[in-house]
């Protein structure tokens, strides 16, 4: 019976657990990305587009909701920059919802009903600012997983 490892084999197996712990971690800034993409398409959608693509990307919110709540409550690993930007009361939280807040009641109570170019540029650099701290929070959950 042989339970001494060669430094080789010690080695493999060290950068195969390195491996299963990093890859969750990986998905959740991967997700941060897609939350942060997914803000810049569907405020302009919501305000501007048509019904049937409003429907469309509410529901793509909606089931985009559903699973990063899932996945995130639920990583196998627990990674620190992932419960940081997880965090209910955490920088990365508040500013979004503040943002998001802020790009919603600018929609609902400035925009007119029939908008011009500027109103519509106004509502999509809200956006792409509502979407930075889900980036950020992508940046440094990836940029930690290395």
């Amino acid at each position: 019976m042989k339970d001494e490892l060669t430094p080789q084999e010690a080695l493999r197996r060290i950068g195969e657990i390195d491996r299963r712990a990093r890859r969750p971690a990986r998905v959740a800034g991967l997700m941060y990305v897609v939350i942060g993409l997914a803000t810049i398409v569907y405020w302009p959608v919501m305000n501007f587009g048509p019904s049937w693509s409003q429907l469309t990307v509410g529901l793509t919110w909606l089931a985009l909701t559903v699973v990063a709540t899932w996945y995130l409550g639920n990583m196998s690993v627990e990674d620190r920059e992932v419960t940081w930007a997880n965090r209910s009361t955490g920088p990365i939280t508040v500013t979004y919802l503040g943002a998001v807040t802020v790009v919603f009641l600018v929609g609902l109570f400035l925009v007119p009903d029939d908008p011009g170019n500027g109103w519509k540029a106004t509502l999509i650099v809200l956006a792409i600012g509502a979407s930075l701290p889900p980036f950020y929070a992508a940046w440094r959950v990836l940029r930690a997983a290395r």
